[in-house]
């Protein structure tokens, strides 16, 4: 059984007298121990459906269909009061923009030791600090700047420390929410580098959110692509973005677009191809292919008739009138 089990999941946000669907009924998992991407440009459905795992979506947001099952526990309907204790034991966030998500005027130790404390009331004040130095150095932060306020830190080690306070409490799945953002580039191969790192030595599953390819190839065994709040690929990150040699062999031609906006450090000097077009107004009806009029391939069928999803190889799904079974 998958550690995590998302299936026909839709997100609705409320937009004064109507609403929104940011994600609509989507499926996916993530295994034990393993590390699953999910990518796609700003306002795909991204990170509404991350949020949605521990159930922090806004107030202005809901679950309006499917089931979301952690460990064989399912979370669609949990109470507060439950949702609170498996917040952090089970399932931890670690938020885009790490200055905003710490609390500058609170030290570096006592947020994490507050994260311990909250959901073990009787936790012994000298062991806790203890286990807070020791997340302190296993993100690559010396015990030394644990008395330190956010603004004492660079960006990479508030990223460090809040991927420390996520780890407080031992979940077992982590969600890290364009956890390089703002980083330079050497910040950003650490912190690439740690959650590679954590996940293998802490038995972590990850579910990692991003619009950088380069970030997914080097971290996540799986890719899930979303456009316009529905899932249009997935499959293993080798065989959809390539790796090792192996050319990308991506089916949709959104996937098909990410990759050629992306510079190929590795391959001949050229400019990476931009994407003309904005994404359709989630907010009204949508017939059809809903990457339609940006798609330089689409046949009438795509504006009258959404593709249904297609297996074009062992592990691999691409939504496209135009996919092909691969040959092995």
């Amino acid at each position: 059984m998958s550690l995590l089990d998302i299936e026909d999941v839709s997100v609705d946000y409320r937009i004064g007298s109507g609403s929104l669907r940011a994600v609509d009924h989507v499926s996916l998992r993530v295994e034990q121990g393993e590390a699953l991407g999910i990518v796609g440009e700003s306002g795909c459905g991204k990170t509404s459906l991350g949020l949605a795992v521990p159930m922090l979506l806004p107030a202005n947001a809901s679950i309006s269909s499917g089931s979301i099952s952690l460990g064989g526990r399912e979370l669609v309907g949990m109470s507060e009061r439950e949702l609170n204790q498996l917040r952090w034991t089970e399932v931890a966030f670690v938020f885009q923009g790490a200055m905003n998500a710490l609390n500058p005027v609170q030290r570096v130790d006592r947020q994490i030791l507050e994260a311990i404390t909250a959901h073990d009331s009787h936790a012994d004040r000298e062991v806790a600090g203890a286990r807070v130095l020791e997340l302190l150095e296993l993100v690559g932060i010396a015990a030394a700047r644990a008395k330190s306020y956010p603004h004492e830190f660079s960006g990479g080690m508030r990223q460090r420390a809040m991927i420390a306070m996520a780890l407080a409490c031992r979940p077992s799945l982590l969600i890290a929410d364009e956890p390089t953002t703002a980083l330079d580039v050497i910040s950003q191969a650490q912190i690439l580098a740690l959650l590679d790192s954590l996940r293998r030595s802490e038995g972590l599953s990850l579910m990692m959110i991003s619009h950088d390819l380069s970030a997914i190839k080097r971290v996540c065994d799986r890719i899930v692509v979303m456009y316009a709040g529905v899932v249009v690929e997935s499959g293993t990150t080798e065989e959809v973005l390539g790796r090792r040699g192996r050319p990308a062999a991506a089916q949709h031609p959104y996937t098909k677009a990410l990759i050629a906006a992306h510079p190929d450090l590795g391959g001949a000097r050229s400019l990476a191809q931009g994407l003309s077009g904005h994404p359709p107004d989630l907010s009204v009806p949508i017939t059809g292919c809903r990457f339609a009029d940006r798609c330089d391939s689409a046949m009438e069928i795509c504006r009258e008739q959404a593709p249904a999803s297609l297996s074009v190889s062992p592990g691999h799904v691409a939504a496209c009138h135009l996919a092909r079974r691969l040959v092995p």
